[in-house]
């Protein structure tokens, strides 16, 4: 059974207080304001835009959980496609706390408003992900900078007569520490 914490650390994407919260308002925010030009849903000015965003991120952080664990049944009939129909409840919610500023009328536009924000989302989202990635992988250095760390590093691991890939981390007799020569199976 799927267990739902919330994570409330400076690194959780639902905290408010995070890089990666306000990204996601942003950029559902602009999906928003890019489907209201659509006859799916009517958004007065782009601050209801902004509005509706930080609604319905609020909702998935906090009301979404609580809807997925009622419909649990629902979920696995359906193989999980129950979650687009959470997903315009949660739009129509939204609609009905925004009401006249931000409109989605009835429960199939909220499920074609919900995919197409689920689909721009995800587009405009794929550059930020791609460089949090880079990020991770290279650090702020550029990659001739971490290119040499790397080679620096190695460098310096078989100047001690050790390399990392010479010992078997299951192997508890210590004379079998280091290998020298392998064997051929064919």
């Amino acid at each position: 059974m799927k267990r739902y914490t919330m994570n409330m650390s400076m690194d959780s994407k639902f905290n408010p207080m995070s890089k990666d919260f306000w990204v996601k308002i942003v950029v559902m925010t602009i999906a928003i304001w890019l489907v209201s030009l659509t006859s799916l849903a009517h958004v007065e000015n782009p601050l209801w835009a902004i509005l509706a965003a930080l609604i319905i991120s609020l909702l998935n952080a906090f009301l979404r959980p609580v809807l997925s664990l009622i419909s649990l049944p629902l979920m696995v009939m359906t193989f999980g496609l129950f979650s687009l129909a959470i997903n315009a409840i949660i739009v129509l919610l939204t609609s009905l706390l925004l009401k006249p500023n931000f409109v989605v009328e009835g429960f199939f536009n909220a499920l074609l408003f919900s995919i197409v924000i689920t689909v721009l989302s995800f587009l405009m989202n794929i550059p930020i992900k791609l460089k949090k990635v880079k990020d991770d992988i290279y650090g702020d250095n550029d990659r001739q900078t971490t290119n040499k760390n790397i080679d620096d590093n190695y460098n310096k691991s078989n100047q001690s007569g050790s390399n990392r890939f010479d010992s078997d981390p299951f192997n508890d007799n210590p004379k079998d520490k280091n290998y020298t020569d392998y064997e051929d199976v064919d």
